[in-house]
């Protein structure tokens, strides 16, 4: 017990990953509120899609909050959305980091309950695991916050280590869960186990392309692959985490899967979302040697480079 406490307080863990996160869930929502700017009266304003009144009847019905159903205000509407582009972007670049996450949630949730009709199931666990992350150390690294902070010293921080590792673990658990039970959910049904579920789903127009319609309906086998490896992906993830090598076969395993659903089925910001989750399965550690690696192998690209322009350059003089 006594050591399982001094590893949760004694240090933080998955630090760069916890940063890489908040970076990616960043430009996720700088992404959704921006490529819907054009249109956020009709999709989130008082005189849309729905009503001020619709809204305010729905966040009734759910005992639900968002700040668009505190005035009818085509003006305040404006304000309350901008305000979330902004801290979204503070959010982004890891600036007064604590407060922002917090503010950065609050708007984030209430622009998503002011229209759920176009959300893609991205935005629940996005949600969840920003809530988780208020309590995680996310601005350590590329970050504003680390540049303000470079050099200062800090005192040890007992409950602060011991939040930011829970939230980190609260966010691994909470994806695991998820996964399990949406694969033991599709091994309950029957159109999963008989390879027909995603013959049915590609029927759906709004989450297919005809191209890929065609060529995945007309081949049982690829039906057949596809489903049943949709739940081995999601039944094995929680259980190939647990080792210090399968993990990496867990987090291909999602990556593969969720690009198909991008490509097929044109849920981008929802596979974006599950994919940048990966993050957090990384140590620092590991990170460290990826950097590494990476560094070393520019390194030698550039050297590369110059010997060959130096050698370019030499056969033109000799010439």
């Amino acid at each position: 017990m006594n050591l399982l406490f001094n590893k949760l307080t004694n240090k933080k863990y998955m630090l760069i990953g916890t940063s890489i996160l908040r970076i990616s869930f960043g430009l996720l929502i700088l992404y959704m509120y921006l490529i819907h700017y054009a249109q956020r009266r009709f999709l989130w304003g008082p005189n849309g899609m729905q009503s001020h009144e619709s809204l305010l009847d729905q966040m009734t019905l759910t005992s639900n909050f968002s700040l668009y159903q505190v005035s009818n205000s085509v003006v305040y509407f404006e304000i309350i959305f901008h305000l979330g582009i902004l801290f979204a972007l503070l959010f982004t670049v890891g600036f007064m980091n604590r407060t922002v996450s917090i503010l950065n949630f609050i708007f984030l949730w209430s622009l998503q309950h002011a229209n759920v009709l176009i959300l893609d199931g991205g935005d629940n666990i996005m949600r969840i695991v920003l809530l988780y992350l208020i309590f995680a150390h996310t601005a350590s690294y590329f970050s504003i916050d680390s540049k303000l902070k470079a050099g200062k010293l800090s005192k040890p921080k007992p409950l602060s280590n011991a939040l930011h590792n829970l939230a980190v673990l609260a966010s691994i658990l909470q994806l695991c869960l998820m996964y399990l039970s949406s694969g033991l959910h599709k091994v309950m049904g029957e159109m999963w186990t008989n390879g027909t579920a995603l013959y049915y789903i590609l029927q759906v127009g709004e989450y297919t392309h005809p191209l890929f319609q065609s060529i995945i309906s007309s081949s049982d086998i690829i039906l057949m692959i596809g489903a049943y490896s949709a739940i081995i992906i999601q039944l094995s993830f929680p259980f190939l985490l647990l080792n210090r090598y399968t993990k990496y076969l867990a987090m291909f395993n999602v990556f593969a899967l969720h690009a198909g659903i991008a490509v097929v089925m044109g849920l981008f910001t929802f596979s974006a979302a599950m994919i940048t989750m990966q993050f957090l399965m990384l140590s620092d550690r590991e990170y460290e040697k990826v950097f590494a690696y990476v560094g070393r192998t520019a390194t030698k690209v550039r050297a590369k480079f110059q010997r060959r322009k130096v050698k370019s350059y030499e056969t033109k003089q000799v010439q």
